[in-house]
C-alpha cells in the first residue's frame, strides 16, 4: 500500500502510485528493461557528443503564445507594470491549459477511428487565445485594473481576466475562439469541439481566482512560494477540472470515473492512480513563460518579479499523455498486451479511466523515470579527467528531468510523425489530455 504524506505532494503521487500499479502485475502495458537501457545510452550519447544538456524551447520559441511584450499601460510604474504584465501571461497559460484537450472527434457520435479528422492542432488554440490576449495590449490605461494592497488584477478589458471566464457562456467562447483560427473547409475542418465542457472549465477557473485567490492569478502563485509541487496541488485544490486521477475501486461497479472525492483522494486511498497532466504542465509553462528569465534578471529586482522562478521544477514528471507513450512503444521501451496492442493498431478508443488507459500512462511515467536516472548515471560514469570536464558532466547530469526526457521524446515523436513512421497512438475521449 502506498504510505501517503501528511502534506500531499502531487509530483510525489504520481511517482509512487504509478510504479506501485506496474509493480503489481494487473497492468497490460509494460516496460522492456532492455530497451530502456539502449535507449537510455541514445539519450546519453546525444547529450555528450552534443556537449548540451537537454532543454525545453524557450516559451514563444514559435510565435505562438501571449508575452504581453507589447502590452502598454501608462498608470503604472516599472515594476508594477512588469508584475501586471506577468498577471496577463499567467492567466493565458491558465486558459490555455485549461481547455488544452482531445480535439477529436469533431461531433458527439463520431466512432473514435479518425473519421472526420479536425485538423485543429494545439498551436491553432494558443494562436488564438493569443489574439485575444493582445485585444487590449494597447490600451494605455484601464480604470478597473486593480494593483490595490499589492493585489494585482486584470482589468474586465482583458478577455481572459478572471471575471470574464467566470461569466463566459459557450456561444461566446465559440465565436471569440473560430475567428482566429484557419478557415474551415468540408475536408479541413479547423473546429473546437466540446465547446460546453470548454466552456464550463474556463468558468471553473475564473470563479476559483475570484473566490480563493482574489481574482489574481499571481496571488495564487505567490501561495507557491516557489514550489512548482506546491503550485501543482493549488491548482488542484482550486480548480477540479484538473484533478486527473483515477480510483481503481471505481472498476468493481463498472464506473470509469473518480469512486472517492478529492480530500480522500490525496490522503488516504492506496486505490488510487495520480497522473496530473495538465495541472503539472501549466506549472510548467509558467516557470518557463515567467520564471525561467527571473534567474539571470537584475539582482535587485524584487522577490515578486521572481515568484515564478521554481526552485524545484525537477518533481515534475513526464506528461502522460498520447505521444510520449506512442514514441516509448516505438522504441520498443513499452509494450502492450496482444489485445491492448491490436485495439490501439485499430484506432479503437479506450474507456476513460479503464484499466488499459491507466496502465499506457502509469507505464509512461515509470519509464520516463527509469530513463532519467540511467542517463544521470551514465553522464556521471563518462570517462573525464579534468576538474573542468567534471564540472560539465555535473551540469549536464543536474539538468536531465522528467519535464527535458519528455521533450526530447516529444521532438522525436513529432519528427518521425510528420515522416509517416510511427504506428498509431491509443485513443481515449477525455478532457486530461
Amino acid at each position: 500500500m502506498m504510505a501517503h504524506p501528511t502534506s500531499f505532494s502531487p509530483t510525489a503521487a504520481v511517482r509512487a502510485s504509478c510504479r506501485l500499479w506496474i509493480d503489481g502485475g494487473k497492468s497490460t502495458a509494460s516496460i522492456n528493461e532492455a530497451a530502456l537501457e539502449k535507449f537510455a545510452a541514445e539519450v546519453t550519447q546525444s547529450i555528450l557528443s552534443s556537449n548540451q544538456s537537454l532543454e525545453v524551447t524557450e516559451w514563444d520559441a514559435d510565435g505562438w503564445h501571449y508575452t504581453g511584450a507589447n502590452y502598454m499601460n501608462g498608470g503604472f510604474d516599472d515594476e508594477s507594470h512588469e508584475l501586471m504584465r506577468m498577471e496577463r501571461v499567467a492567466l493565458f497559460i491558465l486558459a490555455l491549459d485549461a481547455i488544452n484537450f482531445c480535439f477529436w472527434p469533431l461531433s458527439a457520435t463520431g466512432d473514435g477511428k479518425g473519421d472526420g479528422k479536425n485538423c485543429l492542432e494545439y498551436e491553432h488554440l494558443a494562436i488564438a487565445l493569443r489574439k485575444i490576449a493582445e485585444a487590449d495590449d494597447a490600451t494605455k490605461s484601464a480604470d478597473d485594473e486593480d494593483t490595490k494592497s499589492g493585489i494585482f488584477r486584470a482589468a474586465t478589458s482583458y478577455g481572459l481576466s478572471p471575471d470574464n471566464l467566470s461569466a463566459l457562456m459557450p456561444a461566446k467562447l465559440q465565436s471569440m475562439v473560430q475567428q482566429h483560427l484557419p478557415p474551415s473547409t468540408a475536408n479541413e475542418p479547423y473546429e473546437l469541439p466540446n465547446i460546453e465542457v470548454r466552456c464550463q472549465l474556463l468558468n471553473e477557473l475564473g470563479r476559483g481566482l475570484l473566490e480563493q485567490h482574489d481574482g489574481s492569478a499571481l496571488q495564487m502563485i505567490a501561495k507557491a512560494e516557489r514550489s512548482a509541487d506546491k503550485l501543482t496541488g493549488i491548482i488542484l485544490d482550486t480548480f477540479p477540472g484538473f484533478r486527473d486521477y483515477v480510483d481503481t475501486d471505481g472498476w468493481s461497479n463498472g464506473s470509469s470515473s473518480p469512486a472517492c472525492d478529492w480530500e480522500t483522494a490525496k490522503t488516504s486511498s492506496p486505490s488510487v492512480i495520480h497522473f496530473y497532466k495538465r495541472a503539472q504542465i501549466a506549472v510548467a509553462d509558467i516557470w518557463a513563460a515567467l520564471g525561467r528569465q527571473a534567474s539571470s534578471s537584475a539582482e535587485n529586482a524584487s522577490d515578486r518579479t521572481h515568484m515564478c522562478n521554481f526552485v524545484d521544477t525537477h518533481l515534475i514528471t513526464t506528461f502522460p499523455d498520447y505521444r510520449v507513450p506512442q514514441i516509448l512503444r516505438h522504441v520498443n521501451v513499452m509494450q502492450y498486451e496482444p489485445a491492448l496492442a491490436t485495439s490501439i493498431d485499430g484506432k479503437v478508443e479506450l474507456s476513460k479511466g479503464g484499466i488499459d488507459e491507466v496502465a499506457i500512462r502509469a507505464a509512461t511515467v515509470v519509464a520516463v523515470e527509469e530513463i532519467v536516472v540511467k542517463v544521470k548515471e551514465e553522464i556521471a560514469a563518462a570517462e573525464e579527467n579534468s576538474e573542468a570536464s567534471q564540472h560539465r558532466l555535473q551540469k549536464l547530469a543536474e539538468d536531465v528531468s522528467a519535464v527535458t526526457i519528455d521533450w526530447y521524446l516529444w521532438q522525436k515523436g513529432e519528427n518521425l510523425d510528420r515522416q509517416g513512421l510511427l504506428e498509431p497512438h491509443h485513443r481515449v475521449r477525455t478532457t486530461f489530455y
